[in-house]
């Protein structure tokens, strides 16, 4: 009887810290890099991940691009998908969150939580640079 009490509370600790959220103080590597995707009303804009900063360009914009420091990552389950959310600051101090699902099959898509119809792809061997000088 005592063994039987032992093994349920330590299977609902388990399943409790299980499934807390993750704070990782690293972005994971698969997500490092310049995502783009073919849908006609972002074909001018993609952003980039790196170990510190998020930026997002949009070259129809007067501004051009918005880079933002990397705050911290979350990363959670939901239901079949991994949730991520990189919690960042622009540079007047505001703090925002970027939610994204991302899966690693097929060399890795991102779909942001609040469009997940729209699929963003690594862009090959390319810097931020070069898609920012490139046109279309």
């Amino acid at each position: 009887m005592k063994s039987k009490y032992i093994i349920v509370v330590l299977s609902t600790f388990s399943l409790l810290f299980g499934c807390q959220v993750r704070t990782p103080t690293a972005i994971p590597d698969d997500l490092l890099g310049v995502w783009k995707t073919s849908a006609p009303k972002y074909k001018r804009c993609f952003f980039e991940i790196t170990k510190d900063s998020i930026t997002f360009v949009n070259r129809d914009s007067l501004e051009g691009h918005d880079i933002n420091t990397i705050v911290k990552i979350e990363i959670t389950k939901e239901e079949k998908q991994i949730l991520h959310t990189i919690h960042y600051k622009k540079m007047k101090g505001e703090e925002y969150k970027f939610s994204f699902y991302y899966d690693m099959s097929e060399g890795g898509t991102i779909r942001f939580k609040n469009q997940k119809e729209i699929e963003w792809r690594k862009a090959n061997a390319m810097s931020l640079e070069g898609l920012f000088m490139k046109s279309d």
